[in-house]
């Protein structure tokens, strides 16, 4: 059984679909919400229940209700945002620190038990570095920190991370668009739009995401850590025109704006550009190229 905490995602959505796809492993989907889940994602093996992070009674119940089953467990649920997580520190520090330690330590008959993580927690790649997983975290903003402090709290208990760049890929959720569903509605509609040529991520798809993770668990890898992205760092505006020229839209829509000349966009501080090793990824997969797929 799969237990996928903070479902209703992104990333969460794909992950669900993946799992649906690869194993014949029934679903336990929890989220705050689940007025929000779509019928995309609603099937006879997926059980939805609706679940605060925060609400550690509700947690423990759950948790008790479940500890007899062994479970494979994906945990996603965070606050996210990082100008929402410097504007609220305390909010973001319970959902993404208390709350993470509070469940592991409530679930029990656990299989495997991985956290998704970001490409935040390295910082700048100054001078080009390309970051692996052994190297020093240095983030540049709180969602950074608390993210690297949440990995090791996973690590320590026992199990694993996975540390994803920029994901791009059409919304499954009927409720909400994702960024790439935005660049090909600008496109469509002719406005076009501005996307930043100066800052690097070794971006990926939300499904090359979600298939690697449920692989990874399913061929119970023990790695502590493993990035998973691109061979390739990509700069929005190049991830804009791969969109364009599959899609057949016009390319020039897309148009180049620099970081640097967008200040006052974020409240909180990014990094300029991360770019990840992926050598450890290709080497579990016996694969010689990891290249972006829309």
């Amino acid at each position: 059984m799969y237990c996928i905490i903070g479902a209703n995602g992104f990333l969460g959505s794909y992950i669900i679909k993946s799992i649906l796809k690869k194993t014949n492993e029934n679903i336990v989907a929890c989220c705050r919400d689940i007025s929000l889940v779509g019928d995309s994602l609603k099937d006879e093996r997926i059980t939805w229940r609706s679940l605060d992070i925060c609400d550690f009674k509700a947690v423990s119940s759950f948790c008790k209700e479940y500890n007899r089953e062994n479970k494979k467990v994906v945990y996603l649920a965070a606050y996210h945002n990082p100008d929402l997580v410097e504007k609220n520190p305390k909010t973001a520090w319970n959902t993404n620190i208390v709350s993470l330690s509070f469940f592991i330590n409530e679930m029990d008959n656990v299989s495997a038990f991985y956290y998704p993580s970001s490409d935040s927690v390295y910082g700048n790649s100054i001078d080009g570095k390309v970051f692996e997983e052994d190297d020093d975290t240095n983030p540049v903003n709180t969602y950074g920190k608390q993210k690297a402090l949440a990995e090791r709290i996973v690590t320590t208990y026992g199990y694993q991370v996975v540390r994803y760049p920029f994901l791009i890929g059409t919304s499954l959720l009927s409720s909400k668009k994702h960024f790439y569903d935005h660049i090909v509605e600008s496109l469509k509609s002719k406005v076009g739009m501005d996307m930043f040529s100066d800052s690097y991520r070794s971006t990926i798809s939300f499904k090359q995401a979600a298939d690697y993770i449920v692989e990874l668990i399913e061929m119970n890898d023990k790695h502590p850590i493993v990035n998973i992205s691109s061979d390739k760092a990509l700069s929005k505006y190049e991830v804009g025109l791969i969109i364009a020229k599959k899609l057949g839209l016009d390319e020039s829509l897309v148009r180049p704006v620099k970081v640097e000349d967008s200040e006052g966009i974020f409240v909180a501080k990014r990094a300029s550009s991360t770019m990840m090793d992926n050598k450890l990824l290709k080497s579990i997969f016996d694969v010689d190229e990891i290249r972006l797929e829309i």
